[in-house]
């Protein structure tokens, strides 16, 4: 197993910038459940909330299935793919429990299922784009 200690610094700062993207839209996702539902017209949104919750993991499954495989270079993209899987709906589980004591929010099942929906879309999208991309 690869060690960070072991990766050179330019390695070391890579992995930084693919982590940065996913860390800040999982910072972003929190600031937002942290505040009681916006009055903006949802029912326009297709699948109403679930829709929502479905594209805002995905774009988060996305960002952190590019952030692992670009940390888990010597991993299959199987094992890249779990993993972001389950970091990204590792989220959405704790975003469903930080909602449930925000005044205005609760914590609802079918939001987490379109999480999980969601985030399986991401990774599995990411996961695509490195198996259809040609190596340099």
């Amino acid at each position: 197993m690869v060690s960070a200690l072991s990766l050179s610094l330019h390695e070391r700062k890579q992995v930084i910038l693919a982590w940065l993207p996913a860390i800040s839209y999982m910072a972003l996702i929190w600031f937002f459940s942290s505040f009681a539902l916006p009055t903006f017209p949802i029912e326009s949104f297709p699948l109403k909330d679930k829709g929502i919750h479905l594209v805002e993991y995905g774009g988060l499954g996305f960002l952190v299935a590019h952030a692992c495989v670009h940390t888990f270079l010597r991993r299959s993209s199987w094992r890249v793919a779990f993993f972001a899987l389950m970091l990204t709906v590792s989220w959405g589980v704790l975003d469903e429990i930080h909602q449930a004591f925000v005044p205005g929010r609760s914590a609802d099942p079918l939001d987490l299922l379109a999480d999980f929906v969601g985030s399986g879309l991401g990774v599995f999208g990411r996961i695509l784009w490195t198996w259809i991309t040609p190596k340099t």
